[in-house]
This record gives C-alpha cells, structure tokens and sequence, in this order.
C-alpha cells in the first residue's frame, strides 16, 4: 500500500548571522522548557513551549496540547532536561535539541520509581509571533544515562534549494525502502548515515559515528513500508518521522516510532540523528537452548 507523505518546506535564503542568532533563541527556548518543568510540573512546561501542532507520541502519535490537557494534575515526579547537542538549519527556522531526561519522585510520592532516565529529541520551529514552539517530543528510556559529549552548532550557506531541486523527500524513501531489503537497517544506515550520527534507541544509551550506528542496526529489517510519514524541510535541514515495525534477529518483532534528521552537505542529505522508540513487542522472541532446539 502506498505511503501517505506530507512534505512541508519552509522560507528559504535568510542569512548566516541570522541562523546563528535563532540558534541561540532555540537553545534558549530548550533550556526555560526545562526550567519550566523542574519548577512548575512538566504539564505547564509542555503545555507552555509545545506548538499548537506540536506531537509527542504516547506511545501512537497525539497532539501533545491536546494530550497534556486531558491529564487533571501534574505528575508527581520532577522532571529534568539536560541538552547536550543542537542544530539548526542554515536559515534559522527550524532545529532541534537532544539530551538527557531524568525523573524523580515529588517529596512524599508513593508508588513512582527513584529515578528514570533516557534521551529526548526534541524538533523545534520559528513561529509567526518569532518564537520557537517544539513541534515533535520524543523521549526513549534506558537504565543509565551516557555522560554528555557536548554541544555543536552547524549551520551551513544560504541556498536555494527549490532552484536546484535538493529535497530531503528523495533521499528519506529511499532510506526507508532499503530498510526492507536484505540489508535491512544496517546497509540503510551505510548508504545515508552522516559519519557524526547520533543513533537513539529504546532501552540504550546514545551510538555515536557511522560505524557503531551501522553495527547496532544490522539486525533490524523492516517488515512493512509505513503507511504514514510526515517530513518537514527547512533549507538543509529536515526531519522525518512514522510508525516503523522491525523483525529483529535477537528479540522477535518490535514496532515503536521511528524519527531521523537529515542535514544537506556537499549537495547529499545524511542523517546526522536517527531515534527509534519502541513499544511493547508484539511478538515474544523464541529463544533457543545450547542444543539449539526452541523453547
């Protein structure tokens, strides 16, 4: 069945001292989210710094507005974000931050573990009113967060991308229909991985560089094309995101949501981060005795 593709492309040609003043306002924008968070709840945080578009997955895609709105209190639990990298495209419209999320129990909570932890990717656009709104939060979790590597800034020429027919659209159907070819994720990640990767997924600290990326994701192979994936382009920056289900040769089937960021250099888009966040499995692996018969 044929995918569903929204492909939105924002202005273009603004300049370089421009895209790195509106990096500082992204960054900034990051930082009262999770400032907002640890002093009012993350509910007022979300609800605060989320657009009106903005999506956070629970585990399915939602509206995150709406989604905050039907929860009556707070969680009780203290929510801290720490960034380590961000990146924003070349005409300072649309970037995104990601980092290290920790949970822990408000004085007096029952029932809520000591401390969670995991990574957040968070996609944020410059709205009409000229300020950043995160318009696609997703959090994986895993049982020790990595020490921080640090943050860096790329921002690239003005270009016009329209003229010279450069759309990350090509490249990320690419990504996804080698993704169900014998090479699986794996050769996928070959083919377009930038060789400063960032790769998130459930349960797992961050993978950093090509190499490790294309190691970690060699036994996944996508079962299905999705039917939906939303893509969003800014210059040379783009991001792209849709359900995804794997057959993974060590742990059975396993769906979740899948969200890459693509970056334009040298007239190819790579992806520069890749984050899979997993539900459930929906089929429990087989495993196998020494004998090598299964259980």
């Amino acid at each position: 069945m044929k995918s569903f593709l929204t492909v939105l492309i924002l202005g273009l040609g603004v300049s370089i001292a421009a895209g790195q003043g509106e990096f500082q306002a992204m960054v900034d924008a990051d930082g009262s989210l999770a400032s907002y968070a640890t002093e009012y709840g993350a509910k007022t945080a979300y609800l605060k710094y989320l657009g009106d578009d903005g999506v956070i997955f629970k585990p399915e895609a939602t509206n995150g507005k709406d989604w905050w709105k039907l929860q009556k209190e707070e969680l009780p639990v203290v929510l801290k974000r720490t960034m380590e990298h961000a990146d924003i495209a070349s005409n300072g419209l649309l970037g995104y931050t990601t980092g290290i999320w920790e949970e822990t129990p408000k004085p007096g909570a029952k029932g809520v573990p000591s401390k969670v932890v995991g990574q957040y990717i968070t996609v944020w656009s410059k709205k009409p009113d000229g300020k950043f709104y995160a318009i696609i939060d997703v959090m994986t979790k895993f049982d020790e967060a990595a020490p921080p590597v640090g943050r860096r800034m790329s921002i690239s020429q003005p270009m016009d991308i329209n003229k010279r027919r450069w759309s990350a659209a090509d490249p990320s159907m690419k990504f996804l229909r080698m993704g169900m070819d014998r090479g699986g994720l794996g050769s996928a990640f070959e083919e377009w991985a930038a060789e400063d990767i960032r790769l998130i997924i459930e349960e797992n600290p961050p993978i950093f560089g090509k190499k490790n990326a294309v190691k970690a994701m060699k036994k996944y192979l996508s079962v299905a094309f999705p039917r939906r994936v939303a893509l969003l382009e800014s210059a040379d920056l783009a991001y792209a995101w849709n359900p995804c289900e794997y057959a993974n040769s060590e742990e059975g089937m396993e769906k979740g949501t899948c969200l890459n960021i693509w970056k334009l250099r040298n007239k190819k888009w790579y992806i520069t981060l890749g984050a899979f966040a997993r539900v459930p499995n929906i089929v429990k692996p087989t495993l196998k005795t020494a004998a090598g018969k299964s259980n």
